[in-house]
């Protein structure tokens, strides 16, 4: 399984993220913050699945430039996958006419933008040769994780969440298990913050680990730009071998 975290910033600064898209063997994506920025325009051509984790707008931003940047006037169009929240939201809040073009509605007049799947939590969904499995977050909106399996290695993208248990069991039984993508949004200083915006800090990230069996890589990723140093820090003190930032743009391998 190739895991590419689409780099949102350029530069000196481009460990920095802004913005959220995961892309996963050129064809799947999880969340769409960069996705539409990818070049060349030949990448985002290959994309068939974007999975989207939640409605905000780090997650979604650059979903319409993406749709856009690949559509051509023929019955294939890619598939976009998100719980009825999400999708209810960026009907409202987007494609709307208003913010950008209804694709939703224009897809069902004419040649299509996309096609919509909706997401429930532990019902696995296929894409591209993965099996992508939904796990419900914690979070101000609906918020789902994703358990990605090829067959013969399985990686977890936990992304928006206060301290949570059920992805955690799941893990558990998960036999090929290779590497854990966890959310750590602010430093020990800003835990009022996490807790009242629905993330996790240094020290939620630190008991969160603990539920995880076994030693499995974990990438703290969703790191606040502002808080970037402070947090890698305070990560570096956890003395976890197997811990690393996760880095925009590098291919991983699993």
């Amino acid at each position: 399984m190739r895991v590419e975290l689409l780099p949102s910033s350029t530069g000196s600064a481009g460990l920095l993220q802004f913005s959220q898209s995961v892309l996963i063997n050129d064809y799947t994506a999880i969340d769409a913050g960069t996705v539409g920025c990818l070049v060349p325009l030949e990448r985002q051509q290959l994309i068939r699945d974007v999975f989207l984790s939640h409605s905000h707008l780090d997650h979604v931003c650059s979903l319409p430039f993406f749709l856009d940047n690949v559509y051509r006037p023929v019955p294939e169009c890619p598939r976009i996958l998100a719980s009825s929240e999400t999708f209810a939201s960026l009907r409202t809040d987007v494609f709307n006419d208003r913010i950008w073009p209804d694709f939703v509605r224009l897809s069902r007049e004419e040649t299509p933008f996309l096609r919509l799947q909706e997401l429930r939590a532990e019902e696995p969904v296929n894409s591209c040769g993965l099996r992508v499995t939904p796990v419900a977050l914690e979070h101000p909106v609906p918020t789902l994780g994703f358990l990605v399996d090829d067959g013969t290695a399985c990686v977890a993208f936990i992304t928006d969440t206060l301290p949570t248990v059920r992805v955690w069991e799941l893990l558990a039984s998960c036999r090929n298990l290779r590497a854990v993508f966890l959310e750590c949004s602010f430093p020990s200083s800003q835990c009022w913050l996490a807790e009242k915006s629905g993330h996790l800090c240094s020290v939620t990230f630190a008991t969160e680990l603990a539920k995880l069996r076994g030693d499995v890589p974990v990438f703290a990723w969703h790191l606040k730009p502002v808080f970037f140093e402070e947090i890698v820090s305070e990560l570096r003190q956890l003395r976890r071998p197997m811990l690393t930032i996760a880095e925009p743009g590098r291919l991983y391998e699993f």
